[in-house]
C-alpha cells in the first residue's frame, strides 16, 4: 500500500503489510493477521492511504501461512500490535487461537471490531480473547502498552538468540522513524518520541510495522 509520508511532507512512499509467525516450544504464535476484506478497507482509508492496500492472491494470509507450512489450526494465539483492520482482522481464520489484546483502550476499540471477528470470539468465549498489559504473555514473549497511534496500540518483546526483538505496530511505521525520531503524522508528537524511546530501551532488534527496508536487513525474512 502507498500513504503518506510520516514526517508531514506532501508525497508519499509504499508500505508493505507483515504478519509475524512465533515457533516456540509451546507451539505457534502470530503477531497480527493482515485484512481480509480489502474492498472495505481501503475504502474506509481513503483519504489518506491513496490506492489502498493492493495484494495479488498469494500474499493474502491464507495463502502465505501455507507456503510457509502454518495451518491455521495450529496457531495458538494472534497477539494483535492493535485493532485496526489490516491488523487483525483475519482472526476468524484460526479455530483454536486465542486473540490477544491490550487491555487499556479495549473498550475503545471494541464497537468497531469486525463482524466476523466478534463472531468468531463469541463462538469460543471467554477462551478466545485474552486482556493482556505489562506482562509476559507466553514464555518469553512481553507485551507493553504504548497508545500514541491507537489507544490500544500495544508493543510485543520477544527473547530470541539474536536478542529482544521488538516489534512496534503502527506506533512506527518505518526505520525512519525509530532511527531518526521522526514522529508518524496524525498523532502527538511528543508521546511518539516517549514511545520510540520504551521501543529502544526494551530490545535489540527493532520491527516498524510497515517498512519494506525489512526484506534488505532480514532477506530471509527470519529474525532470531
Amino acid at each position: 500500500m502507498t500513504s503518506p509520508l510520516p514526517t508531514g511532507e506532501k508525497t508519499t512512499r509504499r508500505f508493505y503489510l507483515y504478519i509475524w509467525a512465533l515457533y516456540g516450544p509451546e507451539g505457534i504464535f502470530l503477531i497480527d493477521t493482515g485484512p481480509k476484506d480489502l474492498e472495505t478497507f481501503n475504502r474506509s482509508v481513503a483519504a489518506y492511504i491513496p490506492g489502498g492496500i493492493r495484494q495479488r492472491e498469494e500474499e493474502r494470509t491464507p495463502e502465505a501461512l501455507r507456503r510457509a507450512g502454518i495451518a491455521p489450526e495450529e496457531v495458538l494465539a494472534v497477539i494483535v500490535t492493535h485493532l485496526h483492520p489490516d491488523h487483525y482482522e483475519y482472526f476468524d481464520l484460526f479455530p483454536r487461537a486465542a486473540l490477544v489484546v491490550n487491555r487499556r483502550g479495549f473498550l475503545h476499540g471494541l464497537l468497531s471490531i469486525r463482524r466476523n471477528v466478534m463472531q468468531a470470539l463469541a463462538a469460543r468465549w471467554p477462551e478466545s480473547l485474552r486482556l493482556v498489559e505489562d506482562e509476559e504473555v507466553f514464555p518469553g514473549i512481553r507485551t507493553f502498552w504504548l497508545g500514541v497511534h491507537s489507544e490500544c496500540s500495544q508493543a510485543i518483546v520477544v527473547q530470541t538468540q539474536e536478542g529482544r526483538v521488538v516489534f512496534t505496530g503502527d506506533v512506527a511505521y518505518l526505520y525512519c522513524n525509530l532511527e531518526e525520531n521522526r514522529p508518524i503524522g496524525w498523532a502527538d508528537p511528543k508521546a511518539c518520541l516517549e514511545a520510540y524511546a520504551r521501543l529502544r530501551a526494551a530490545g535489540e532488534v527493532l520491527v516498524p510495522a510497515h517498512d519494506p527496508e525489512l526484506l534488505q536487513r532480514f532477506p530471509s525474512g527470519w529474525i532470531g
